[in-house]
């Protein structure tokens, strides 16, 4: 069969510079079973238009989507539809899983639930037989209208199974044109954390955690060493060092085998990190980690469950710089119990732990999520709003959001971020500039 995979990705200038990982793994799976590939970005083209040559020969289409992207996973529909009206289309990605009735109502034919290395191939199967229906893990309106969830697929428990993610079949040479640098890895899936702007649709999506072996991971670094000279190896998982001692310490004896040693940065929680840890990280070429530190007031810190403390934070970045190793902080305003002198509590913080670069984020209502929960049952959502608005990283740019605070306006949140932004040199302040947004005040999105 041949099958094409979009990212619709509006514009890479915009969102964090990284492949679509998922899209790449799916690609790698089809291939093994036989299949031919195409993936297509949209941010990767002029006009941020579909490619008709990419579903011209397509059995079926598959369009991935987080719920910030989804109006441009509409748009992509209605390009496939225009040039094949016929050609099933496939919606995966975390907005299948978490707003399963809003992906179908849009019209696309299936949704693919969680994780579907397993679910890509068994529906290429069922699809040659004519009864797609069968596949598990899939969701469909049935004629009735009457939305109909197939039997879940089971978790891949040995990530060691799954081949690397199929990287030939993305642009590297437009993503790198358009800015993109850090080439992303996962190391693990899910997340074993309880913060209420993750959970509980993080681990819908991925399941329990589940982590590859450290000579696994070690062998598709070489991998990319040898074929594209990255300038930086992204982990994107949540929690990097959740995988442990031994297996960094399994880790830095893989990367000797190999004969590699390049440079990464990785996000973590401030909670899990010490000496003995980053020690291995830095020997092993981390360069930069990436912390969620959130807030500077240990009640929004609670209210989060995140499950640190503020002097945590505090010591993480203490240890980072002791070791020569970068520290990046993000950081949510506008937490819906947040006061003003929760906010001031937040800039201190950052003062304080000096932070080589800091990403604002606006608090943000997503679906599932326990925190939408309790937005939605204390009326503090702002209604009727485009699917950019779950946009947590361009809410910070654009200076919007989608929840009221009960005791915050949205002037007092950008002011806040301005000052965070400007005694954090960030590059986030460039790049409103860059989109030609005034970072001076909120202002409503276009």
């Amino acid at each position: 069969m041949h099958i094409t995979l979009i990212d619709p990705l509006l514009d890479y200038r915009a969102h964090c510079q990284s492949e679509a990982l998922g899209l790449l793994y799916l690609g790698a799976v089809l291939r093994e079973a036989g299949h031919t590939v195409w993936v297509e970005s949209t941010g990767l083209k002029d006009g941020l238009t579909l490619d008709p040559a990419a579903v011209r020969e397509a059995d079926w289409v598959g369009v991935t989507s987080t719920s910030a992207l989804f109006g441009q996973a509409k748009r992509v529909l209605a390009q496939v539809r225009a040039l094949r009206p016929e050609v099933p289309v496939v919606l995966g990605g975390s907005h299948a899983t978490v707003a399963t009735s809003d992906a179908l109502a849009a019209g696309f034919d299936f949704a693919f639930l969680g994780e579907s290395e397993r679910t890509v191939v068994d529906f290429c199967d069922n699809l040659r037989l004519g009864q797609p229906h069968q596949t598990r893990g899939i969701a469909f309106l049935d004629p009735s209208g009457q939305l109909v969830r197939t039997e879940a697929q089971p978790l891949i428990e040995d990530l060691d199974t799954v081949p690397f993610p199929a990287r030939d079949l993305f642009d590297y040479d437009a993503f790198r044109a358009r800015g993109g640098w850090e080439f992303g890895v996962l190391s693990s899936r899910g997340c074993p954390f309880r913060c209420t702007f993750c959970q509980p649709t993080l681990n819908q999506i991925f399941g329990h955690m589940r982590k590859r072996g450290a000579e696994n991971v070690a062998a598709e670094l070489a991998e990319l060493v040898d074929r594209y000279h990255p300038p930086m190896i992204y982990f994107k998982d949540d929690t990097l060092t959740a995988n442990g001692l031994a297996w960094f310490r399994d880790f830095q004896a893989a990367l000797r085998s190999h004969g590699v040693s390049p440079p990464w940065k990785c996000n973590t929680r401030v909670d899990k990190v010490g000496p003995r840890v980053l020690d291995l990280m830095a020997e092993t070429g981390c360069h930069e980690v990436v912390f969620g530190v959130e807030s500077g007031s240990q009640r929004v810190l609670d209210f989060y469950k995140k499950g640190i403390r503020v002097e945590q934070t505090e010591r993480a970045f203490e240890l980072c710089r002791e070791r020569g190793i970068r520290t990046g902080a993000n950081v949510i305003l506008g937490a819906p119990i947040e006061t003003a002198e929760e906010l001031e509590m937040t800039a201190e913080l950052l003062e304080r732990i000096q932070p080589d670069h800091c990403w604002v984020f606006f608090c943000t209502a997503l679906p599932g999520k326990e925190l939408t929960r309790y937005v939605v049952e204390h009326n503090l959502g702002r209604r009727n709003l485009g699917y950019h608005y779950y946009d947590t990283a361009m809410n910070g740019v654009w200076g919007e959001t989608n929840i009221v605070p009960e005791s915050l306006r949205m002037d007092q949140l950008v002011e806040v971020r301005n000052r965070i932004l400007a005694r954090n040199h960030s590059e986030q302040l460039d790049k409103a500039l860059e989109l030609g947004i005034d970072p001076s005040m909120a202002q409503a999105r276009p």
